[in-house]
């Protein structure tokens, strides 16, 4: 019995995972604003997110079999992007401009590429790439 709601449950969840390739949560209002972005597939679309709050936070995990694609643009007290992909070719665009700015970034693929601004008083960035070619520029400048 215990096996057979093991089997039910993890069926229920591939055929959710298969229904639904892509899922995005959004909360925001003038004070803080959270997006979270999750795409998996062949034909994962670029992402795109642009936040204006005074506390930014943005999530993206993008997994497909081709390019994956993220622009992040964030304009707050505190920005936090946090972002992870894997595909063939990985892009990754962040900008940044607030007191506190914050990256976490993990790419794997065969060509990762990222670019980073950030201007503000504590800028931080932690970079992953695990591929053939890799390229990343940061730009960090205080106020």
């Amino acid at each position: 019995m215990r096996l057979r709601n093991q089997i039910v449950a993890g069926s229920l969840l591939a055929l959710a995972m298969a229904a639904s390739p892509a899922a995005a949560g959004e909360r925001h209002n003038r004070n803080v604003s959270v997006m979270t972005i999750v795409e998996f597939g062949n034909a994962v679309k670029p992402v795109v997110i642009d936040q204006t709050s005074r506390i930014n936070i943005a999530r993206v995990i993008e997994v497909g079999t081709g390019t994956v694609d993220a622009t992040i643009i964030q304009d707050g007290t505190k920005n936090i992007t946090q972002i992870i992909q894997v595909g063939t070719t990985t892009n990754a665009l962040i900008a940044q401009d607030g007191l506190s700015n914050l990256v976490n970034l993990r790419q794997v693929g065969v060509s990762t590429n990222a670019l980073i601004a950030q201007t503000g008083n504590l800028n931080t960035g932690f970079v992953s790439q695990f591929g053939l070619r890799n390229w990343l520029a940061i730009f960090q400048f205080a106020r």
